[in-house]
C-alpha cells in the first residue's frame, strides 16, 4: 500500500504542479492602509508606483490564467518591487512558484504575505485570506516533505476557516502517511464536502478507506475517479486491491493489467505478478517476474519470487540459477543461502553444506540453519560431525516442525554410528510426535520409525521391547514397506525363541 500512496501522491503533485491560480481583483481583498500622510510630491510618486504595481499585478494574473507561469512570476515580482505592500501579488507569486516547483521561492513569498497580514489580526474581512495563505504555506511545506511544519500550517488554516478544503486534504494526506487512517478519513471527506473536487483528493479518500478495510465505501470513490478520468492508472490499481481483498482474482487481474498498461511502472507490474501468484496462475507470474528481472537485474524481491515459483513448478535448475544470481547482489542474505542449500541438498550435498554453514555464520541464533548443516552432513555420511550440529540446534529451542527434522537427522546419525541407545531415545521422541499428529505424523513414517526403533531394541538385547515395536510395525505397515516386512518375518521366529529362553536383558 505504500507504493499506492506514492502513486496517489504523484497524481496530487501533478495537479499541484499545474496552474494554481487564485484570481484576486484588487478591491476584493482590500488594500493596506498607509500609516502617515506623505508630502504631496511623495504622494504623487507613491500613487504612480501603486498604479504601476496594480497594472503589473493584473498583467501577472492574466499570464497566470493562460498558464504562462514564468511571465506571471516576472510580473508579480515587478509589482512587488514597485509596491512591497501589495500582498496580493505576493500571494499569487507564491502560487506561481509552487506550480513551477520552486518551493523555496514559494515559501519565502507566502511567509512575507503572512507577516504583512499579521498587521490585520483583528480583521474578519481578511480571516479567509489568512486561512488561504496558511493553506498555501502548508502545501509548500508538504511538497518538501516537511510534514510537522505542513501539519501546523494546515491546522492554523482550519482554525481560521473550518471549511478550508485544501487544508483538510493536506492534513488528510499527512495523517494517512503517518498511519492514522481513521483520522485521515474524515479530513478527506471534509475536503470533498468543502468543494475540493481534485482527483487526488478523491483517490486519497479511496486509499484511506482501503487501508481501513472499508472496501464497500472505497469502491464508489474509485469508480467515480475512473469515470472522471478513464486513463487514471492509480484508480485502477486501487480498485484491483479491493477486488483482491474479496478474492475476486479475475477482476483484480483485469484492473491491474489496465493499471500496468496506463502506468507501466515496475511496482505496478510486480503487484500484478503477486496477484497472479494469489490466483494460482503460476505460469503467468513466472513470465512476468522474468520480464521484471530482465528489466531490473537488481530487483531482489522479483528474483527471490521467481526462484520460489520456478522451484514450485519443478524447474529446480532455473531456481538455483536465480538464487545464485541473487547471492552475487546480496551475499549477506542468510535466507537466500539456506533456500539455495535446500535445492542443492539432494544432488550436491557438499555445496549445500557450504551454503548452510555460511547462513549459520551470518545468523548464528537461527536454529534452522544449523539443522541444515546437520542434514547436509548426514547426507554426506559425516555422522560424527552431524551430531553436535543437531544438538546445538535443539539447544536453541526451535519451533516444533524444525525440532522434528533435527531429531530425525540426529536419530539417523546415532543409528549409523551404532549408538543404538541414543538412537532409540530419538526414535521414541519422533514416534510420540508422529502419533500426536505433529509434522511427519502419517502411517508410512510412523511405520519406518517403529522399524528402526525395533532394531535399536534388538541390538541392545531388549528383545521384548523389540518384539513389541516389530508387532506395531507389522500392524500399520503397507506395501511400500515390503522389504522391511520380509526382514522382520525372517527375524521374528528366532526373536520369539530367544525371549522364550529368557535371553536378552530385561527392561
Amino acid at each position: 500500500m505504500k507504493n499506492l500512496t506514492r502513486a496517489r501522491r504523484r497524481v496530487g503533485r501533478a495537479a499541484a504542479a499545474g496552474v494554481l491560480l487564485l484570481l484576486v481583483p484588487m478591491g476584493s481583498w482590500g488594500q493596506p492602509a498607509r500609516s502617515k500622510p506623505a508630502p504631496k510630491a511623495a504622494q504623487a510618486e507613491s500613487g504612480d508606483a501603486a498604479k504601476q504595481a496594480e497594472a503589473l499585478f493584473e498583467a501577472g494574473q492574466n499570464a497566470h490564467a493562460k498558464g504562462e507561469l514564468e511571465k506571471a512570476v516576472e510580473q508579480y515580482t515587478a509589482a512587488l518591487t514597485r509596491d512591497p505592500a501589495l500582498w496580493q501579488a505576493g500571494f499569487q507569486l507564491s502560487a506561481a512558484c509552487f506550480s513551477l516547483k520552486r518551493f523555496s521561492d514559494a515559501r519565502g513569498a507566502i511567509a512575507r504575505v503572512l507577516e504583512q497580514l499579521r498587521e490585520y489580526a483583528d480583521s474578519t474581512e481578511l480571516r479567509e485570506v489568512k486561512a488561504r495563505a496558511e493553506g498555501m504555506l502548508g502545501e509548500v511545506e508538504l511538497a518538501e516533505a516537511r510534514r510537522p511544519e505542513a501539519e501546523a500550517a494546515f491546522r492554523r488554516a482550519l482554525a481560521l476557516s473550518p471549511k478550508a478544503a485544501r487544508a483538510h486534504a493536506g492534513l488528510a494526506e499527512i495523517l494517512l502517511e503517518a498511519g492514522k487512517t481513521e483520522e485521515a478519513i474524515p479530513e478527506a471527506k471534509a475536503a470533498l464536502e468543502a468543494g475540493d473536487d481534485r482527483l487526488s483528493t478523491l483517490l486519497l479518500l479511496g486509499e484511506a478507506l482501503i487501508q481501513a478495510k472499508r472496501f464497500e465505501e472505497a469502491l464508489p470513490m474509485l469508480t467515480e475517479a475512473i469515470r472522471r478520468e478513464p486513463r487514471n492508472g492509480v484508480a485502477f490499481r486501487y480498485r484491483a486491491e479491493i477486488a483482491l481483498a474479496g478474492n475476486r482474482f479475475d477482476e483484480a487481474i483485469a484492473d491491474m493489467r489496465t493499471a500496468e498498461t496506463l502506468d507501466p511502472r515496475p511496482e505496478t507490474r510486480q503487484r500484478l505478478a503477486e496477484i497472479y501468484v494469489r490466483a494460482k496462475k503460476i505460469d503467468e507470474a513466472i513470465a512476468l517476474y522474468r520480464q521484471i528481472v530482465t528489466e531490473q537485474p537488481g530487483n531482489t524481491h522479483a528474483q527471490t519470487a521467481l526462484a520460489a515459483l520456478t522451484l514450485e513448478s519443478g524447474q529446480a535448475g532455473e531456481a538455483v540459477a536465480q538464487l545464485e544470481t541473487l547471492l552475487k547482489a546480496e551475499p549477506n542474505r542468510a535466507d537466500i543461502r539456506a533456500k539455495l542449500a535446500e535445492l542443492l541438498l539432494p544432488t550436491a550435498p557438499e555445496k549445500a553444506l557450504e551454503q548452510y554453514a555460511a547462513a549459520a555464520k551470518l545468523e548464528p541464533n537461527q536454529p534452522q540453519y544449523l539443522i541444515g548443516v546437520g542434514s547436509a552432513l548426514v547426507k554426506l555420511r559425516r555422522f560424527q560431525e552431524a551430531i553436535p550440529a543437531m544438538r546445538q540446534a535443539l539447544a536453541k529451542g526451535p519451533r516444533e516442525d524444525l525440532a522434528y527434522f533435527a531429531h530425525t537427522n540426529l536419530a539417523t546419525a546415532l543409528f549409523e554410528l551404532d549408538d543404538f541407545q541414543g538412537a532409540a531415545r530419538e526414535f521414541i521422541w519422533i514416534l510420540d510426535h508422529q502419533q500426536a499428529g505433529a509434522p511427519g505424523g502419517d502411517r508410512k513414517r510412523a511405520a519406518i520409525t517403529l522399524y528402526f526403533l525395533g532394531i535399536c531394541f534388538d541390538k541392545l538385547g531388549d528383545y521384548e521391547q523389540a518384539l513389541k515395536a516389530y508387532n506395531q510395525f507389522m500392524t500399520i505397515a503397507t506395501a511400500d514397506n515390503q522389504l522391511e516386512i520380509e526382514k522382520i518375518k525372517l527375524r521374528m521366529p528366532s526373536l520369539q525363541r530367544q525371549i522364550k529362553e529368557g535371553k536378552g536383558r530385561k527392561k
